[in-house]
């Protein structure tokens, strides 16, 4: 009996030191599973792949698992045959990352590539966060811009605001009105003989009113400018549409010249319109400039454009939200009305006011297209949208108050 004990712990001994020696081996082998889920954007429609493989202790760790080598594993691993399962992987990934964070940083450096410290899908929101320098910041303006662009609509009714100093009419509805806002006191004296006589715009449509632009009058003011905004009739109201809008707006702008002129209080003018405000504005500059009033001797300096409709036939037939609103405006297609929209296309001529097209090459509201247009002045903004011109945190708002600087003399 004794013997047949001492054989059996001399096996239990021997299998032991087996098993210590085996496990010393692996701990010592730099060979781990590796579980990774990335999706193929290129090749495989956005397809989700998961992978598991063996890195052989003559590979690098130290290099980055790019997207590229997982790409090239991809076309040698057979995800079928995977014999692993589910829970040997789960066993595999925790004891592998026990081991990893417990030991010491020379482990953690070799498996840094594995278990990688720093973060990814990093939000654009983030960078405003980090720590900066003027030296940095100085260098890296150019390609991030602090100022905004691509701003939504709904960003304009959180704008600080305030009511017109003043109000007169132009006509005996009480939508034909001109709202001022008078330049404020300001150290910056660059905008104080300067007004704005602006034409609103929203598809030509009465459910889009002067309001929604307050945030711009408000910051335009403070910078010490006057502006006139004009409301008129719209699809929606008695006597709005083709022609009546455009009528409203030439006679609007007619008594608003008049009104500064006898003031006194401003002496270089700036006639704007945005989108469906903007096309009028055009339309209402070019029968001015043919009519008894002489804008030259107005003191008025440019037309400009903010996203201005100038090619009404071609806007009629898109499909956006607007330009399904041509018609409506127009009383009926460019077939139905030919003679209308040639009527409602601005053509400015030879000796006429000078005019800028400021247009944002992101805009989806109107296309960038629209900024072509012989006898003016295009302005393209990068990634710049629809609504950034009412906004004055916007590099499109910069760039109006550029063009009105550039041409106060």
């Amino acid at each position: 009996m004794k013997t047949v004990t001492n054989v059996i712990n001399s096996i239990t001994l021997a299998v032991a030191l087996s098993t210590i020696t085996l496990v010393t081996k692996v701990q010592a082998d730099s060979s781990f599973s590796v579980n990774s889920t990335y999706v193929d954007t290129h090749d495989n429609n956005g397809t989700h792949y998961e992978e598991s493989r063996s890195l052989s202790s003559t590979e690098d760790t130290h290099d980055d698992l790019t997207l590229s080598a997982l790409h090239e594993t991809q076309s040698t691993v057979d995800v079928s045959n995977n014999a692993v399962s589910e829970d040997t992987h789960t066993n595999e990934e925790k004891k592998t990352s026990d081991d990893t964070h417990a030991n010491s940083a020379h482990a953690n450096s070799e498996s840094s590539a594995i278990y990688p410290k720093k973060i990814s899908q990093v939000p654009y929101s983030a960078l405003g966060v980090l720590p900066t320098s003027a030296h940095a910041n100085s260098e890296s303006s150019a390609i991030y811009p602090k100022r905004i662009s691509q701003v939504p609509y709904s960003a304009l009714g959180v704008l600080p605001t305030s009511e017109a100093d003043e109000q007169f009419s132009y006509g005996d509805d009480p939508l034909q009105t001109i709202y001022t806002w008078h330049g404020r006191s300001s150290t910056n004296e660059k905008y104080a003989d300067k007004a704005l006589i602006f034409i609103h715009g929203g598809c030509w449509l009465n459910a889009y009113g002067y309001e929604h632009a307050k945030g711009m009058y408000h910051a335009l003011a403070e910078l010490g400018m006057g502006v006139y905004v004009t409301e008129y009739r719209r699809v929606g109201d008695e006597g709005g549409g083709w022609p009546g809008s455009l009528d409203d707006v030439t006679q609007a702008i007619s008594t608003a010249l008049k009104r500064i002129e006898n003031e006194g209080r401003y002496t270089n003018i700036y006639i704007a319109g945005h989108s469906a405000g903007g096309h009028l504005a055009l339309l209402a500059a070019q029968r001015l400039s043919s009519s008894s009033l002489s804008l030259s001797r107005a003191n008025i300096k440019r037309i400009i454009g903010l996203a201005a409709i100038t090619d009404i036939q071609s806007y009629a037939m898109g499909h956006n939200s607007c330009q399904s609103a041509t018609a409506k405006f127009m009383n009926g297609t460019p077939e139905d009305v030919p003679t209308a929209y040639q009527r409602a296309t601005p053509r400015p001529t030879h000796g006429s006011l000078p005019i800028t097209l400021l247009q944002g090459d992101a805009d989806s509201i109107v296309p960038a297209r629209h900024a072509v247009l012989s006898g003016t002045n295009p302005k393209i903004i990068k990634n710049g949208g629809h609504f950034d011109w009412l906004h004055p945190e916007s590099t499109s708002f910069d760039a109006l108050l550029e063009v009105i600087s550039e041409h106060d003399e």
